[in-house]
């Protein structure tokens, strides 16, 4: 199952959208590739085992997001429910997300540093809880290597997640981003280290096509058995309003 099929920053990450900076801002200097702007747009991704529908909607200061994930072989859906909100530069963000196998509430802050006209470095920190059937039966930190019982009493610890966001935004509107991120899992006592790249590229005045690419580090169980690491590629198209 792909790593940040639900996630956000939730992963705090994370994961994230995008848009122009200020709530604002007129649209035609919105760059779709800013986590911290406001902006209403539907768009679907696809990875090898995973489709998603992605949604969000845009109220000046205020975003609302929806993920609705299907894996393309079981046929199960998982999802993740996010409300955000912007104020110069400064966002606070709650997530929600889970399937039948886990569920995730995280609360976020993340920042914007205009390093230069085309450069900006968001950093991003989020805490919360996670519960899950087994200690690491969470695909958006375990991606494919997750694993859950049905047999196995739900488990629920702590979770923390420091992160930046680098974004390089081209003058016609394209995109190009690196997130690497950390998150440190209280009951486990272990440290899940990922990194995502990616980009969009404008194909019309409301219509982007881009990439993602989902790396999760090897890391170590509750047991100290390692956990091998897993990479995600996915494909997106979004139609912007």
């Amino acid at each position: 199952m792909s790593l940040n099929s639900k996630i956000l920053a939730a992963s705090v990450v994370l994961a994230l959208s995008s848009t122009a900076v200020m709530a604002n801002e007129e649209s035609k200097d919105v760059n779709y590739g800013d986590p911290t702007a406001s902006f209403s747009t539907l768009g679907v991704s696809a990875s090898k085992d995973a489709t998603q529908i992605n949604g969000m909607y845009g109220a000046g200061a205020n975003i609302f997001q929806l993920d609705v994930t299907r894996q393309n072989k079981s046929g199960e859906f998982s999802g993740r429910g996010r409300y955000f909100r912007v104020t110069d530069g400064l966002g606070f963000s709650v997530d929600v997300l889970g399937d039948k196998h886990s569920r995730t509430a995280l609360g976020g802050l993340i920042y914007k540093f205009q390093v230069t006209d085309n450069i900006m470095i968001f950093p991003m920190l989020s805490a919360g809880a996670t519960s899950a059937k087994g200690i690491h039966a969470v695909p958006e930190l375990y991606g494919n290597n997750a694993k859950a019982d049905d047999s196995t009493k739900w488990e629920t610890q702590g979770l923390v997640q420091a992160g930046v966001y680098a974004m390089y935004a081209f003058d016609a509107g394209h995109w190009l981003y690196a997130n690497p991120k950390s998150t440190y899992l209280f009951k486990a006592k272990e440290y899940v280290n990922q990194v995502e790249v990616g980009g969009g590229f404008m194909i019309a005045p409301q219509a982007s096509i881009g990439f993602k690419v989902e790396h999760t580090m090897d890391t170590k169980d509750a047991i100290g058995n390692k956990v091998k690491a897993d990479t995600v590629t996915w494909l997106q198209a979004n139609y912007y309003f």
